[in-house]
């Protein structure tokens, strides 16, 4: 799984009645974002003040990643990371769950309604996957510190925080102080790769960005996460835009969809 199976996986929320998609349209945002982490880590690209950089042009193991570095590839002049977030794609979140029902974590009913969008209901989620994702998170949580070893979970503790997945992971009364302590990892822990070193210091951008992990989620990322989500909730155009009580809907022949609530039947 990417980080951004497990970002997804975290935010599907199991219920009594109903299994429901935790979003008010972060989400996608933190999706895109978690795909340049992924990348980050994997020492195919930095995210410097001014541009994505690529450093390495060979596949990485998920194709849908190896997908992304070809488009950074591609890109002239290469983009910078605001305008990268700002170009998420609507369906990312139902391609993401997708992704997730191919590798049998969660099962999925698609209906078709009269205007042509598809309904996505969440019939069932593989919980002991989620359990272990969650203990995974746990982890660092309640730690409040990340050896090297363990940039991905801080990646996904970070990502998450930013989302306003904290409630998904850590519901109701019981969770308030893990609540807390994840708020306060994603705002004040910084993690300096044991590589950094070793990186030349003639470039002094490229080399802050060659930080990958964690750093970069809380300097960078998380600092462009926070921004983006700052200019649609006060500039007037909303996050939450076509929410609604059903379930996961993608567009039909127009392919501008929109996604609800999550909400649906077991």
């Amino acid at each position: 799984m990417t980080t951004g199976d497990e970002l997804l996986l975290l935010a599907i929320v199991p219920g009594r009645q109903r299994i429901r998609i935790r979003s008010d349209d972060r989400l996608r945002y933190a999706l895109r974002t978690s795909e340049l982490a992924d990348l980050c880590l994997a020492g195919r690209i930095a995210v410097g003040r001014r541009r994505i950089e690529v450093l390495d042009t060979r596949p990485v193991e998920d194709r849908r990643l190896s997908n992304v570095l070809q488009g950074l590839g591609a890109a002239a002049p290469p983009p910078g990371l605001k305008d990268w977030l700002r170009r998420t794609p609507r369906s990312l979140t139902v391609e993401y769950l997708s992704r997730l029902e191919d590798q049998k974590a969660v099962r999925v009913r698609r209906l078709r309604d009269s205007s042509g969008r598809t309904r996505n209901d969440i019939l069932s989620v593989d919980m002991p996957r989620r359990q272990a994702l969650l203990t995974r998170l746990d982890s660092v949580v309640r730690s409040g510190s990340v050896r090297s070893t363990a940039d991905r979970n801080l990646t996904l503790a970070v990502l998450a925080q930013a989302a306003g997945l904290a409630p998904a992971a850590y519901p109701g009364l019981r969770g308030i102080t893990a609540r807390r302590r994840m708020a306060a990892l994603a705002a004040t822990h910084r993690l300096t790769p044991a590589a950094a070193g070793a990186v030349p210091v003639a470039d002094v951008e490229l080399a802050a960005a060659l930080t990958t992990g964690a750093d970069v989620l809380t300097r960078r990322l998380l600092g462009e996460l926070s921004d983006l989500y700052s200019d649609f909730t006060t500039g007037g155009h909303g996050l939450g835009h076509g929410l609604g009580s059903g379930g996961w809907s993608e567009g039909g022949a127009g392919g501008t969809g929109h996604h609800g609530d999550g909400n649906a039947g077991w």
